[in-house]
């Protein structure tokens, strides 16, 4: 614990964190959702007593890490050979960085991250160049020589995780032997086949399922052969599934009207007693409260600090409060209907955090255990700068005193290909957007950070010409003397988000949910200071 230091009055800080982008079921929403407001509250309680950005970030991780339904740390998913490999970053707020890759053993691999950047900061002898990146097998022995707590491989896996794992395993080796019964009677035939994979009974093929709503494999719903360790849309359902089954998500439930994403739509179905054969979760009874200017479509921020149409049922917040959280509702059991929409959640990947300080400070950081059933020594973008995480410092030159920091979470390799963290902070710190041509046009942050997964990421010819869908959720923070302004997008189905300001009685945490099928939602918070600027 940092030792307490005096904090200017009139000064802000902040905690802004997401457990990750993809579709998180709406029986483990609360879960979801109270790990959010868990590592929220910690972080505001350091940050209070003086502690910095960097303490923050890497407290609110350490709590995501620790939890078995987040895919970091402890629960995350398993490689092909059933270890756990993690990855992490920590950026401060002079854009100097630490991070861990691929690195198994380590129970908060964050906090190896944080420790690789505070090294990296003091010299060496012999003029040598500390590093700032470590992965592998290096990063693990740098941890161990350093103190670092090291568990067994063994005390990283959860049981959710190894059932998942397994059934993957179970998936994989079935798709192999298919292969090579193809390849067998393509040479006794003389016939070519292609490298694609086998058609699969939906009976034959398991879906990943969360560690809260792990089921005996009776229970567990099947889909299609598309089904795989990643999977963080329902774009990544091929159409003729919903074709076969229904023409949207509320005619599968036998309701019909709007999207099960409109969250005023979602409540009630969620109190409609014959969905899923289960009572309903009604998880936003628990606190509603409208005041706060959060958003799920695009708005431009007014001068009050709210967006546009900020009361519409799409601005809606749930705030959680843990006293009245009935946890026995966060698990049911399944249904026998298809589609695995309520019941499972699809890949809940990368979690970060953004921290503002009384100071002025700004930090982020990310984490993530990476996709399922991936190769050894596969470095995600939790652990690459300006791909995972990023933070552009302000200016000593700038009168506004601007800084950006950007986290993200999806599909990695798409988000390595795009710069996606660098990018966006990029866009926001400017207020431009991507024109035709290749040019650059002012516009405001939220329609800078639509474009960046709209026309940069989703458009880019790296994401489109890609045999794997693109998926990406941003979580920005944008500092200024006058304020610290909250803005986050995803194209998944859902994107979990907290924050926390330090006026707050507890944290404000939303479960952010798109149309599906690849749409963008957005929206965004603003905190004005309550004296004349930020004081350093």
């Amino acid at each position: 614990m940092p030792l307490r230091r005096h904090r200017e009055g009139g000064d802000v800080c902040a905690i802004y964190v997401h457990a990750g982008a993809g579709f998180h079921s709406y029986a483990n929403e609360k879960h979801h959702l109270m790990a959010c407001a868990d590592a929220a509250s910690v972080s505001m309680a350091l940050l209070k007593n003086g502690g910095s950005a960097l303490d923050a970030v890497e407290m609110a991780i350490k709590v995501f890490e620790d939890r078995e339904i987040t895919n970091a740390g402890y629960g995350s998913n398993l490689c092909m050979d059933g270890t756990v490999e993690c990855d992490a970053s920590v950026v401060d707020h002079y854009g100097r960085s630490g991070a861990a890759g691929a690195v198994s053993m380590v129970k908060n691999p964050i906090g190896l991250a944080r420790l690789i950047l505070e090294e990296s900061t003091r010299p060496l002898s012999l003029q040598r160049v500390p590093p700032n990146l470590l992965v592998g097998q290096g990063a693990i022995d740098y941890a161990n020589e350093k103190g670092l707590l090291t568990v067994f491989n063994d005390h990283m896996v959860s049981r959710a995780a190894k059932e998942r794992w397994n059934k993957w395993k179970r998936d994989l080796d079935l798709v192999d032997e298919q292969d090579k019964q193809k390849s067998a009677l393509g040479k006794f035939t003389g016939q070519k086949f292609t490298n694609h994979a086998p058609i699969i009974s939906s009976s034959q093929v398991s879906t990943p399922v969360s560690p809260a709503s792990i089921q005996s494999a009776a229970e567990i719903p099947h889909i299609t052969s598309a089904s795989r360790p990643l999977v963080a849309s329902t774009a990544d359902i091929p159409d003729t599934y919903f074709d076969a089954h229904t023409t949207n998500h509320a005619r599968y439930l036998g309701v019909p009207g709007p999207s099960l994403s409109d969250p005023i739509r979602r409540v009630e179905l969620e109190r409609h007693p014959n969905i899923d054969g289960n009572r309903a979760t009604a998880a936003y009874d628990i606190a509603t409260d409208d005041n706060h200017p959060w958003a799920s479509k695009r708005r431009r921020l007014s001068k009050d600090g709210s967006f546009d149409n900020a009361q519409s049922p799409l601005g809606r917040l749930a705030e959680l409060d843990s006293s009245k959280l009935d946890m026995s509702l966060a698990i049911q059991p399944t249904s026998d209907l298809q589609p695995p929409k309520h019941n499972e959640d699809h890949v809940v990947d990368t979690v970060g955090a953004i921290a503002v300080d009384c100071f002025g400070n700004i930090a982020a950081g990310s984490s993530s255990g990476g996709i399922g059933m991936k190769h050894r020594g596969r470095c995600g973008p939790a652990a690459l700068v300006g791909i995972g995480t990023a933070v552009i410092p302000s200016d000593a030159e700038d009168p506004d005193e601007t800084s950006i920091a950007t986290v993200t979470s999806g599909t990695g390799e798409h988000m390595a290909t795009t710069l996606a963290a660098a990018t966006c902070a990029d866009r926001i710190y400017s207020s431009v957007r991507k024109a035709r041509g290749g040019g650059l046009q002012s516009c405001t942050e939220d329609e800078a950070i639509y474009s960046v997964i709209d026309k940069e990421f989703m458009g880019h010819p790296g994401v489109k010409n890609s045999h794997c869908p693109g998926a990406i959720g941003i979580l920005a923070v944008k500092k200024t003397r006058h304020g610290i302004m909250l803005y986050f997008a995803h194209n998944t189905d859902s994107f979990a988000v907290a924050s926390m300001q330090s006026g707050d009685r507890k944290p404000s945490c939303v479960m952010s949910r798109s149309n599906g099928f690849g749409s963008i939602a957005q929206g965004g918070r603003l905190a004005k200071y309550r004296g004349n600027g930020v004081r350093h």
